[in-house]
């Protein structure tokens, strides 16, 4: 059964990739549509930010990689310093970890530049209402990611879940190095780095980044579905 959802009568959009070129086809494609306004284009992390702060648009659709800028980085940032607004990742990379990383930095959608006109239209109103969507060549990956997150959430409320650890991820997120951390929790950098291995290697993680993601999500909350109990059902295009 096709799930309903209201859609603003006007979606304010911010376009953020490299490429020119497909920035000029998505606002030409885009403006066609009347209840979907394109408030500005940008090619880069600067020119976003600069956009963003000045029209605070309803949904930012951004690449994987800005320039030289991460766009994992960039969402993140959008979501702490500004949470009202959704970011729909538009890319032609379909590597899972970083489809993972996308979640957790606060992403809402996912959506493969192989799309039609269509999807990319309607993925952008779902989440614009705080709706999640993935491109149904991932749904796969995201089954998975939440059978694996299942079975962690199981050892969770065994009291597998430390406080400790949660105060470990807390350091990471806040910067701090290794040594830093190592030092605040008075244990030698070995003892830190095997608890660390041991909380990636639970949470299905591998980099730093993923680290400072999940406390962040843990923290503030995410409106994806990733421990099997859903409040916000994702969408899968065809």
């Amino acid at each position: 059964m096709e799930q309903s959802y209201k859609i603003r009568q006007r979606v304010r959009v911010l376009l953020v990739d490299h490429s020119d070129l497909v920035l000029q086809g998505l606002k030409t494609t885009l403006s066609e549509i009347r209840h979907i306004v394109i408030v500005g284009t940008a090619t880069t992390q600067g020119e976003a930010v600069t956009l963003l702060e000045a029209y605070r648009p309803d949904v930012v659709v951004l690449d994987i990689q800005v320039g030289d800028a991460s766009g994992i980085n960039l969402c993140r940032a959008i979501r702490k310093s500004y949470p009202q607004v959704a970011v729909l990742f538009f890319t032609a990379n379909d590597d899972k970890h970083l489809l993972k990383s996308a979640i957790l930095a606060g992403a809402q959608g996912y959506l493969l530049k192989r799309a039609s006109s269509q999807a990319i239209a309607k993925a952008i109103e779902i989440v614009s209402v705080r709706r999640a969507i993935v491109d149904q060549q991932l749904t796969q990956e995201i089954f998975t990611w939440i059978q694996d997150r299942n079975r962690s959430a199981q050892h969770e409320k065994s009291g597998v879940y430390l406080e400790s650890d949660m105060r470990v991820l807390s350091l990471i997120a806040a910067g701090k190095s290794n040594k830093e951390i190592a030092d605040q929790l008075n244990v030698t950098l070995g003892v830190l780095l095997s608890r660390l291995r041991r909380i990636y290697k639970r949470l299905n993680i591998s980099r730093r980044s993923e680290a400072a993601s999940y406390f962040a999500r843990w923290e503030q909350g995410t409106s994806w579905d990733v421990t099997g109990s859903a409040k916000v059902v994702p969408y899968y295009l065809h």
